[in-house]
């Protein structure tokens, strides 16, 4: 939900035409108390009636409401403060990976982290950890940053895996971090029903 700026706002130059037209203090101060039940900042006020925050305040203070409401049925301008979109916090704008998920990559991770291409040691931990890392970040939607955040590695290091398992192709094949891992060494479970992404 908009909500109303509160720094460096400026009423509007039909309000400051208004108090060069008021005369009695009665009006003026009502039309203050009006601005600030509107929204308008101390500072605001002041800037356009000539006088400090703190008199703007006290004025507020002491005028009954009565006195504003009149401000408003005799027609004075009444603008909308401008309003903005409240940020979204940075933790709620990313897709976070499911609980059942993470749980799990956690759980396989420091197994999966010991096979080499060649070894035979943790291959199932190793296949169901990367199937894992792309179901996270093409199916559930986390981007490879996050997902890296939460399992305390590299982005780097999930894309190359990704890559070296099939589920990615490399924009370059200069690094052997990006080499395939031989079809003979994956476990056929986890290396043919998966396409590789785009």
């Amino acid at each position: 939900m908009a909500k109303y700026k509160k720094h460096n706002i400026t009423l509007p130059q039909e309000v400051l035409d208004q108090f060069s037209t008021i005369t009695a203090d009665r009006d003026r101060n009502a039309y203050m108390k009006a601005l600030r039940e509107r929204g308008w900042t101390l500072e605001s006020i002041a800037a356009v009636s000539g006088v400090t925050r703190e008199r703007v305040r006290q004025i507020e203070s002491g005028i009954p409401m009565a006195e504003a409401l009149r401000v408003a049925i005799n027609g004075y301008p009444l603008p909308e403060p401008p309003k903005y979109e409240e940020k979204v916090p940075a933790s709620q704008k990313y897709v976070e990976p499911t609980p059942e998920t993470l749980s799990r990559l956690l759980e396989l991770q420091p197994f999966a982290q010991q096979v080499r291409s060649y070894g035979t040691k943790y291959r199932e931990e190793a296949e169901e950890y990367t199937w894992l890392i792309n179901h996270a970040h093409t199916v559930e939607g986390v981007t490879l940053y996050r997902l890296a955040k939460r399992l305390g590695v590299t982005h780097g290091a999930l894309r190359f895996r990704l890559v070296r398992y099939g589920y990615k192709q490399a924009i370059s094949a200069e690094s052997k971090a990006y080499t395939p891992i031989l079809q003979q060494n994956r476990l056929d479970s986890y290396s043919s029903p998966h396409p590789v992404e785009e």
